[in-house]
């Protein structure tokens, strides 16, 4: 695929040029993601040492897809079927297009009381879809385009620092929203409308079928270093396709080094299950950042929420809840993560029906000049209640004038340790306040995940490493752990 919106890693080799090293994951170059830029040149397919950029049908497309034209950058365009039922690979020397739904796997029809059939009596497919890293997947624009992962099936979308897996939609550049859906990833995890049932058959986000099961370390597959910007499709008001969302989706799942941006809804959004996420960078969405709902017990380390500063913009760093049913909480782990808020937004974070969640090691403010008023809002009763056994704020800077109120407007007072100090965001998006340095690492083992959805203790101690800092990036750090696989200019509202 020739160069357009991806500086490739091959590049930088052929060039001697030696760049900074992206502070994890053992890669040692930095590539660049540009907003606009586009490169174009004959060095492929039928262009000549002229220059002309190569046109007309594309020549790479596999039996399976459609032949779509030649992009403007003169790279082989191929549309995938609107359903794929056996492992399939997604090469990065085309751009692969969506032009609607595409369904990976059948496992998203009614499943019967044993996992894996389905109520047809046809067995669940077990389908793969490989993403190489580079690759590029764009959704046509104006439409509802959309990658679907179904019970059973997997995804396998492995991108590098140096070579980003990148999704959006077909227009030139990156900068735009609501121009595409998005990603969902149906799993076989534990969700609350089911407990106490013999079946599991959530009605899924996005009107994609249906999810759950009662597997929370179920494996809906592994995406490393991807970004999905311009997304975000309304079916109706209430009714939208988040960036990623995440139905029922268990902790074998490996989900790291993640961009949403710009999505016209959530960021992310979890409903029930217990997938784990590490390195993530939320920015510019337009509704809230994290979301989640239904029993939803995962883990989440390294986190960076900043939010679209605008007077339209009221979304929260997080919205979160409970319902579907009470049978069991949503009782997330969150930790070193940094949120940065709008300043039209009334709280950082909306906790409401019943939600728990464990927020350590974390820093609260808002984005650029932005002073917050309330960090946290504790909207519902049956929250409200339980602030020193279901919901915790440990190593918490609270760069806001109050930390926490309830829906009536009355302080909410958390037993864990909050400084209530200037968040002072550097460069590299760590705190500069002498608070954010801690003496030590916390003792998480009152909060350890024994498995038992019901017991409030929800930390993955295999997953989740010791720190001794708040925030996302450590203020010893020298370079960022989200340097140079992200969109270039989306984390920049510190100055």
């Amino acid at each position: 695929m020739e160069l357009n919106k991806l500086t490739l890693a091959a590049l930088v080799a052929t060039l001697g040029i030696g760049l900074v090293g992206c502070g994890s994951g053992g890669d040692t170059t930095t590539i660049t993601v540009e907003g606009d830029t586009t490169t174009t040149g004959g060095s492929s397919g039928d262009g000549g040492a002229d220059g002309d950029v190569p046109s007309g049908p594309s020549e790479l497309c596999p039996s399976w897809t459609t032949v779509k034209n030649r992009d403007a950058e003169g790279n082989d365009v191929c549309a995938l079927p609107s359903v794929i039922e056996e492992d399939r690979t997604l090469t990065n020397d085309i751009v692969w297009l969506m032009e609607g739904r595409v369904t990976v796997g059948n496992g998203n029809e009614e499943m019967s009381t044993t996992q894996g059939l389905l109520e047809s009596g046809d067995d669940v497919l077990e389908v793969t879809l490989s993403i190489q890293q580079g690759t590029e997947i764009k959704g046509a624009t104006g439409t509802f385009a959309n990658l679907l992962i179904t019970r059973g099936s997997t995804i396998d979308a492995r991108g590098t620092a140096t070579a980003p897996i990148i999704f959006s939609s077909d227009d030139a550049g990156y900068e735009g929203t609501g121009e595409w859906g998005g990603i969902i990833i149906h799993g076989y995890g534990m969700h609350n409308e089911c407990s106490g049932t013999p079946t599991c058959n959530v009605d899924s986000e996005g009107e994609s079928g249906f999810a759950g099961g009662f597997d929370n370390e179920d494996n809906s597959g592994r995406i490393s270093y991807m970004v999905l910007t311009e997304g975000g499709f309304e079916f109706a008001e209430g009714n939208e396709i988040n960036g990623i969302s995440f139905m029922s989706v268990g902790s074998g799942t490996q989900i790291d080094h993640i961009q949403v941006n710009a999505n016209a809804d959530d960021g992310i959004e979890m409903y029930g299950g217990k997938v784990n996420m590490s390195y993530v960078v939320l920015t510019d969405n337009l509704d809230d950042s994290v979301d989640w709902d239904e029993g939803y017990q995962g883990n989440i380390q390294y986190l960076i929420v900043e939010q679209l500063d605008t007077d339209a913009n009221e979304g929260n760093g997080i919205e979160a809840d409970t319902e579907g049913t009470t049978d069991f909480y949503s009782m997330p782990f969150i930790m070193n993560a940094t949120f940065l808020g709008s300043s039209a937004a009334d709280d950082l974070h909306r906790m409401k029906a019943s939600t728990g969640g464990f927020i350590f090691n974390s820093v609260m403010s808002g984005a650029g000049d932005v002073t917050f008023n309330n960090c946290v809002d504790v909207d519902g009763a049956g929250t409200n209640g339980n602030v020193d056994t279901r919901l915790v704020y440990e190593n918490v800077i609270g760069d806001c004038t109050t930390f926490a109120q309830d829906e009536n407007d009355d302080p909410v007072v958390f037993a864990g340790l909050i400084d209530m100090v200037a968040a002072e965001i550097n460069d590299l998006y760590a705190s500069e306040a002498a608070e954010a340095v801690l003496g030590g690492a916390v003792d998480l083992s009152p909060y350890e995940d024994d498995g038992d959805v019901m017991d409030n203790r929800t930390a993955d101690l295999d997953f989740l490493e010791a720190t001794s800092y708040s925030g996302a990036v450590d203020p010893a750090a020298t370079e960022a752990w989200w340097d140079g696989w992200i969109l270039e200019g989306s984390l920049d509202k510190t100055q």
